[in-house]
């Protein structure tokens, strides 16, 4: 299969996830396209700007940077992990997301917390302190988490089980890759800027990222709103 193909499989892939959940989930629905509009462009614009040069390269289906693959990624790597944990474990939030409940200074505030200090931490590691990308965008969420587990202890747990369940769905993606181009690894990736450790043919940097990006995203939800996870049965 041309490798051009690639990135735009394995982003349908996550997609289709997502909009499945989407479909199973309308109570949150408003929720998904709200905090999808929040933060969609930090997925292209991270690509375009600092990943596609030391870490990764995925070919587009029109050869350039970024295109569409970048947004449906963008939009599945934000609804899934949100959200999966409580459509997996039957549970749900002690509030709506409507306008009664939501605060809009103490959301924003926390939206900022969350990934404006984070993502602009990474930017300037990057760009002003000329660190590699990898290191950079670790260490953004890395402050990501650190700021949600002393603010949000109770929501530590279920963040690990949710990395876990996270990297998890994320291994077909890369299998299928794999099956489809035996050599997409070496297409795509800087090995040579890597440590060239690999597990299942991921690299491992790869691996560890979407472990602290599920572990810090999929509490996003609750942490911005302000809402506490229950059982779906008492609410």
């Amino acid at each position: 299969m041309p490798t051009k193909y690639l990135y735009l499989i394995w982003s349908l892939y996550f997609a289709i996830i997502a909009l499945l959940m989407y479909y199973k989930m309308p109570k949150y629905r408003k929720a998904m396209l709200v905090l999808w509009l929040a933060i969609f462009w930090s997925g292209p614009v991270s690509e375009y700007f600092w990943m596609t040069k030391d870490w990764w390269h995925p070919e587009t289906i029109t050869w350039t940077i970024i295109w569409v693959e970048d947004f449906i990624f963008s939009f599945a790597h934000v609804i899934i992990p949100m959200f999966i944990y409580k459509l997996v474990f039957k549970k749900d939030t002690d509030k709506d997301f409507t306008k009664d409940n939501i605060k809009i200074k103490k959301s924003l505030r926390n939206l900022v917390l969350w990934f404006i200090i984070p993502f602009s931490l990474s930017w300037i590691l990057f760009w002003i302190f000329h660190i590699n990308s990898i290191i950079s965008v670790f260490i953004g969420m890395l402050l990501s988490c650190i700021i949600l587990i002393s603010l949000r202890k109770d929501l530590f747990i279920p963040s690990l089980w949710w990395a876990i369940l996270l990297v998890i769905i994320a291994l077909p993606a890369y299998l299928s890759l794999e099956f489809l181009s035996p050599w997409y690894v070496e297409e795509f990736w800087f090995m040579w800027k890597l440590t060239w450790i690999l597990w299942l043919w991921i690299p491992i940097e790869d691996i560890i990222w979407y472990a602290i990006y599920w572990f810090m995203t999929g509490w996003a939800y609750e942490f911005i709103f302000d809402f506490k996870l229950v059982d779906k049965k008492t609410v």
